[in-house]
């Protein structure tokens, strides 16, 4: 299986190595060829403003508009966001692809990060890391929450893709990524 990564801007370096230690083959998606080659593709987290200007810069944005329906897309913190129908932020246009809104840094700034045991739709803990996360401030029918924080949802599907407001490339387990995996092969 090759899972791409958004390799633009932020942490796609640790999802690419997670992606290995997962087992499967990661693939950087830095332009349009590269992201017909793969079955699944996370938007890592990084800055969501930079991320969406990159997406325009490399001609991408259409492109990942154009294969929504045909491959699952993982969005992680500023990957959310770009899943996300979030509007009024100046110089951010997110994706739209799924049917929820955000506040970005909602658990804080920079200096407000801090990891948290979280329970999963499965009963599993995991460890989750919150960095500048994005909170979920509201969300269609077709959301599925399947891990909350304080009962806000952070991790949600909309059964073809997966928003994570903490970053599981960070966490020892493989939880967030044999989710997406399934999502992948059904």
């Amino acid at each position: 299986m090759k899972i791409g990564v958004l390799a633009l801007q932020g942490n796609y370096s640790e999802h690419y190595r997670k992606i290995l230690e997962f087992g499967e083959t990661p693939i950087y998606i830095k332009d349009k060829s590269s992201l017909f080659k793969c079955d699944g593709f996370i938007i890592p987290g990084g800055e969501s403003t930079v991320i969406s200007k990159m997406l325009d810069y490399n001609d991408l944005r259409q492109s990942i508009l154009d294969v929504k329906d045909k491959i699952n897309i993982m969005g992680v913190c500023a990957g959310m966001i770009m899943l996300s129908k979030t509007i009024g932020y100046k110089n951010l246009k997110t994706l739209s692809i799924m049917d929820f809104k955000v506040e970005r840094n909602g658990y804080g700034r920079q200096i407000n990060s801090f990891n948290s045991s979280v329970e999963l739709f499965t009963g599993d803990l995991i460890s989750a890391t919150f960095i500048r996360a994005p909170k979920v401030t509201s969300s269609n029918k077709s959301i599925r929450c399947l891990a909350k924080l304080n009962d806000n949802p952070v991790l949600i599907s909309d059964s073809n893709h997966l928003a994570c407001s903490f970053h599981p490339e960070y966490s020892p387990d493989f939880n967030v990524y044999n989710y997406f995996k399934e999502l992948i092969e059904a």
